[in-house]
């Protein structure tokens, strides 16, 4: 079992490897895009969630949703607020999704040496596990 929460961790995760130069081609940084590709289904429901807790929470007038000059949703300070608190809560909400863990020191070895001071494992391991292990 993962959370939201952390789903979206290791997509953002992924999105700032891959903007480091010199390092698409290596296993390590192909095997976390596979990981993220097999949780697009999981990132599409994310969004269609947000999107309905926009929806229940946002102003209304006469039951029609108010948006404004860009097309955003407005929101009333108590539907912010309440939109804010299940927001939270879906952030953790449960989802079932089997993978196998990936070594972080194997994806360390092939990143800037700067990358594992910046990014020991202690430090990182609450937001990346449990997509990842370290031996």
């Amino acid at each position: 079992m993962i959370i939201y929460k952390k789903a979206l961790n290791i997509k953002n995760f992924h999105e700032g490897i891959k903007s480091i130069p010199d390092v698409a081609d290596y296993a390590p940084v192909i095997q976390l895009g596979k990981l993220v590709k097999k949780l697009q289904l999981i990132f599409e429901q994310i969004n269609e969630d947000i999107d309905d807790l926009r929806i229940e929470h946002c102003n209304k007038e006469n039951n029609k949703i108010t948006r404004d000059a860009q097309g955003n949703y407005e929101f009333t300070a108590e539907g912010e607020r309440a939109f804010k608190k299940a927001y939270k809560e879906l952030l953790n909400k449960e989802v079932v999704f089997e993978f196998i863990p990936l070594n972080y020191a194997e994806l360390c070895q092939i990143l800037p040496s700067d990358f594992a001071k910046q990014n020991p494992w202690d430090i990182v391991e609450e937001v990346l596990e449990p997509f990842y292990f370290n031996e």
